[in-house]
């Protein structure tokens, strides 16, 4: 098999086309009943430049400036690249949502919250944000579209005469975008280098690691038995991976150590099967749970027009109760199961919003003060998952406790809750914590929920982990095209998504054996020099237990 070779992440290209996108971010927003904007206004103060839309479509078609747009052009100075990358942004269609779902989300709070922000920077001709009129612009835009809504279907579909571009707002929204990719680029670099300085402290020599190798593959010595079952408790079955023992095999004499999975959301209790098949085959017996409030259902319904909520507020407070509710459950029925459970052995895993789940539980705690002063955002967030987190502002009493002592060590992939546990919340945080993060990362961005979160955590067992070319799909396992409301496109997915689940294979293997069994014959996995010696072999994993607030801090420093 031939496996991407080691590299550093450049985060600046992604960004780059981001930031030329942002430019004409407002175009997004447009849409036409009755009457079609005809140009563009461009304003900055006192200052305007107007753009007709002639000009622009004749752009996105030929990819040639007319005289008008040719004089703008030398006042902006946008290199051949540049501008190439500006007609892909106007043609190139969105084609993962429908006009229907559109309509859902833009009703929904996020989306609500969403184009509130865009209204500072689009705006009518007469200076005015009208929320009204952005909404209509992307509905209608996506109706009349063919194929999934593109910047330029959005743009001929805006009810008014005229779009008004507000540059100095948009400047202000640059310049937090700006300081985003500076921190991102900043911390990656430095996360990168802490695993080298690390794995250059404790080397593996080419013995060491055939060696390892080797225990690894001995280290899945089980069958492994599915099913699915309903639980007391629960409005949704649960999917079990179990221990099967072979010939002359026996049982652990306290059972199988268990290990929980709660999905992110959109997801459901199949999409983590992989790591349930190697857990299991490793000799942990693996529930992953459907979380009916925020699954794949869910997000299906509010595309259909089912429902208005992304999530119910309620989820903050069901997704851990939930996996208690399994704990308590599994006590009830273990002797219905066929192998023991260790229920004084407890791990869970999570993703996205399943690892916000797999916080809380392990001690997490909503920060009111952090969480009231940053919901929501002064300015247009490019960290998505604020408009989720957010959401728990309008929780009646954010305060239950939703920690549950009987979970021992937990293992969380792109989690969410920068905001709504803050620095106090993940102090509180005792038990084992293994902590992934992907470098490419949109929806729940390296810097902002992962790297600088970490750096709050007083835990003495804590390991973070970087997956240099990573997204935030690339951990989630295959499921059945049936059973995804929207299919996520490769190049958002990013690359070889197998080869970073095989990482997350051994990398939970290796923490939950170490956290729950003691098995110090793991601790080599979990340090950076194993990493390193595979990243020509695997993805460009970094694995840091050294970052630091003070050094994080120093780097951050424009």
């Amino acid at each position: 098999m031939g496996w991407p070779q080691p590299h550093r992440w450049q985060p600046w290209r992604r960004w780059r086309y981001g930031l030329l996108s942002l430019a004409t971010a407002g175009l997004w927003l447009l849409a036409v009943p009755s009457r079609a904007a005809d140009r563009l206004i461009i304003s900055y103060g006192v200052l305007e430049r107007t753009i007709t839309m002639a000009d622009l479509e004749t752009f996105a078609s030929t990819g040639q400036l007319s005289a008008q747009l040719r004089a703008y052009n030398r006042y902006f100075n946008l290199s051949p690249d540049q501008l190439d990358q500006a007609q892909r942004a106007l043609t190139t269609p969105a084609e993962m949502l429908s006009p229907v779902g559109i309509a859902q989300f833009l009703y929904a709070q996020q989306g609500v919250r969403l184009l509130e922000e865009l209204t500072r920077v689009v705006r009518t001709p007469a200076r005015v944000g009208d929320f009204s009129a952005l909404r209509a612009a992307l509905i209608l835009g996506a109706v009349r579209a063919e194929g999934g809504v593109t910047l330029l279907d959005a743009l001929r579909a805006y009810p008014l005469e005229a779009i008004r571009i507000d540059l100095a707002e948009g400047f202000v929204v640059a310049e937090e975008i700006n300081r985003a990719i500076f921190q991102s680029a900043q911390a990656v670099n430095l996360v990168q280098r802490l695993s080298d300085q690390e794995a250059e402290a404790a080397p593996l020599n080419p013995v060491e690691m055939e060696s390892l190798r080797q225990f690894l593959q001995a280290s899945q010595p089980y069958g492994v038995q599915t099913f699915s079952r309903r639980l007391p408790g629960l409005d949704r079955p649960v999917n079990l991976y179990l221990p099967q023992l072979g010939e002359g095999q026996a049982p652990p004499p306290q059972g199988f150590p268990l290990i929980l999975i709660s999905h992110g959301l959109g997801s459901n209790r199949r999409s983590y099967a992989y790591l349930g098949n190697a857990l299991a085959s490793a000799g942990f017996a693996v529930v992953a749970v459907d979380h009916a409030g925020s699954n794949d259902e869910q997000l299906m319904a509010l595309l259909e027009g089912r429902t208005a909520d992304v999530v119910p507020n309620g989820e903050f407070l069901r997704r851990p109760q939930e996996i208690s509710l399994t704990l308590e459950a599994l006590t009830a029925i273990q002797t219905t199961l066929p192998v023991s459970l260790d229920l004084n052995r407890v791990g869970v895993v999570g993703q996205s919003f399943g690892g916000y789940t797999a916080l809380a539980l392990a001690g997490a705690t909503f920060d009111l003060e952090t969480l009231n002063g940053e919901c929501p955002p002064e300015v247009l967030t490019f960290n998505p998952s604020l408009l989720l987190q957010c959401q728990a502002t309008a929780l009646a009493d954010p305060q239950q406790a939703l920690q549950d002592s009987r979970v021992d060590a937990i293992f969380v992939m792109n989690p969410v809750g920068s905001v709504l546990f803050g620095p106090g919340g993940y102090h509180r945080i005792p038990i084992p914590v293994m902590l992934v993060s992907s470098a490419a990362d949109t929806v729940a961005p390296a810097f902002p929920e992962q790297i600088l979160p970490f750096t709050w955590l007083s835990t003495p067992e804590r390991h973070l982990v970087l997956i240099g070319r990573g997204t935030h799909f690339s951990v989630i396992g295959d499921v059945d095209a049936g059973d995804q409301p929207i299919a996520i496109p490769p190049d958002i997915i990013g690359p070889r998504p197998d080869l970073a689940q095989d990482a997350m294979e051994i990398l939970a293997l290796a923490h939950f054996q170490l956290a729950l069994n003691q098995d110090e014959r793991f601790r080599p996995i979990v340090q950076a020099a194993f990493w390193q010696n595979l990243s020509g072999e695997i993805y460009p994993i970094y694995l840091s237990t050294t970052l630091s607030p003070e050094g994080l801090e120093s780097v951050l420093r424009p």
